[in-house]
């Protein structure tokens, strides 16, 4: 993944926790549209964005269909818990879209600002296969020193995604019936988080 910032390099992925919550999300979500794809859900917290990538690869294909989203965060706030929600939130819709007209391919393929749930969030659509991707960065990493790089699993790490995202268990990520007809997944599923947010056109 690529970040939309130039000056994030350095990132600390979500946690393992938060990354299986989301994905629970989504497979209940699009369980039906989701049928015979795998879901894969990637997440860093670099210092002045989370990067948020859903990504579904259709059964014996390369080509990998990723919503992704930027959103700004501020560790002064401490709001990082409630941007990782507007940002799931942002994808849900992008999907929903995607889904109801699968021939309609106009998502941007580079960071497009949009104003959504009155939160500025920045939304892109790729193809890239992620464990490819993943295959690639490894062998470019020994000779590019420009290149975002995860920190090392040390306790350093652990405590500075500590500082900016609570334990699960202080702060799950919860699903509830979307009584409202505008929904982000209107009639598709549960709403992604507490709360009736309506549908946003991301075009």
């Amino acid at each position: 993944m690529k970040p939309r910032l130039t000056k994030s390099k350095k990132w600390t992925a979500l946690p393992a926790e938060y990354l299986k919550q989301i994905e629970t999300v989504f497979s209940e979500g699009f369980a039906a549209q989701l049928s015979g794809h795998k879901l894969i859900i990637e997440g860093r917290i670099y210092s002045e964005e989370i990067l948020l990538r859903v990504g579904a690869l259709e059964n014996g294909r390369l080509s990998q269909k990723n919503f992704e989203v930027s959103i700004g965060y501020s560790t002064k706030t401490k709001d990082a818990v409630d941007r990782i929600h507007n940002a799931i939130d942002a994808i849900a819709s992008m999907m929903n879209e995607h889904f109801e007209d699968p021939e309609k391919d106009d998502f941007p393929r580079s960071w497009k600002e949009y104003d959504f749930d009155n939160q500025k969030v920045y939304l892109q659509y790729s193809t890239v296969n992620s464990e490819l991707e993943a295959q690639a960065d490894a062998l470019l990493g020994e000779a590019g020193e420009d290149l975002v790089v995860e920190e090392p699993e040390t306790e350093d790490a652990l405590e500075a995604a500590d500082e900016v995202l609570p334990s699960s268990s202080e702060e799950d990520i919860e699903l509830e019936e979307e009584e409202d007809e505008d929904s982000v997944i209107a009639e598709k599923g549960p709403s992604m988080f507490s709360g009736k947010k309506k549908k946003e056109n991301l075009h």
